[in-house]
């Protein structure tokens, strides 16, 4: 069985070496330890499967923003570390839906209690999802499922063909699926459209958009380019893209 990764954002180093010795001893694999600086990066670039979260961040650093973001961008777990907190933050922190707190100091056994609790409160959820009268659909039988999409349109109801969309861009709680000659607005974040699209053709190459890779006409260093227009690269997905293509 593979080992849980978990990411550790904590700014004060002797604890995060002391929780990843812990995590180490209990079977776990720690894929990153971060001190709240470059979380939401270390997160998308290490893919783990639960977040080890300090809700008192210190350098400027919000752990309940960073809380929040996670929920918002990710579909991974994440429990709150704390040693005090004001009531005004824990009412903050409790609307971000954690998937536990931990009050330090805290020993291994309810280490161990808290993430399994967490891993398994999150596999479940996935799988009620998947189920339907009680048989379960695979990711793969939902993607063959369609090659388009329905866009509502004031009125109407309008398919879109997957083939027809160059690129997906984020608009505060919405987003843009940008065609040829059109300009779709939709009522679905950018992570929403992420999971609606099929990831064999589209991929996601800046916080704020998702390409059709066979829409994609050249690559220059910071963008990428469409017979429509130009997109950015963020620098946290550039080795993804970079990879789902043959370069000689």
């Amino acid at each position: 069985m593979t080992k849980p990764k978990i990411l550790i954002s904590e700014d004060e180093v002797i604890i995060a070496e002391d929780l990843a010795a812990s995590l180490e001893e209990l079977g776990y694999t720690t894929c990153a330890i971060d001190s709240g600086q470059d979380t939401i990066d270390k997160i998308r670039e290490t893919q783990p499967d639960l977040v080890l979260l300090d809700i008192n961040l210190g350098g400027g650093q919000d752990g309940v923003d960073i809380g929040n973001r996670i929920r918002k961008e990710f579909d991974i777990p994440f429990i709150y570390l704390t040693a005090y907190a004001d009531h005004a933050t824990i009412d903050r922190a409790k609307k971000t839906e954690p998937d536990g707190f931990l009050v330090k100091p805290f020993d291994e056994k309810s280490l161990r209690s808290a993430i399994e609790i967490a891993l398994y409160k999150h596999d479940s959820g996935h799988r009620e999802e998947k189920e339907i009268n009680g048989a379960p659909i695979s990711n793969k039988e939902q993607e063959v499922a369609t090659d388009y999409i329905f866009v509502k349109v004031k009125h109407r109801i309008i398919k879109v063909p997957y083939s027809e969309i160059i690129w997906v861009e984020a608009y505060d709680n919405y987003s843009f699926i940008v065609t040829a000659d059109q300009k779709y607005l939709v009522s679905s974040t950018l992570k929403d459209m992420e999971h609606k699209l099929p990831p064999q053709n589209f991929v996601r190459v800046h916080r704020s958009y998702i390409a059709n890779l066979d829409k994609i006409e050249a690559l220059e260093e910071n963008s990428v380019v469409f017979a429509k227009g130009d997109v950015p690269i963020g620098k946290s997905y550039k080795k993804t893209l970079m990879s789902r293509f043959n370069i000689i």
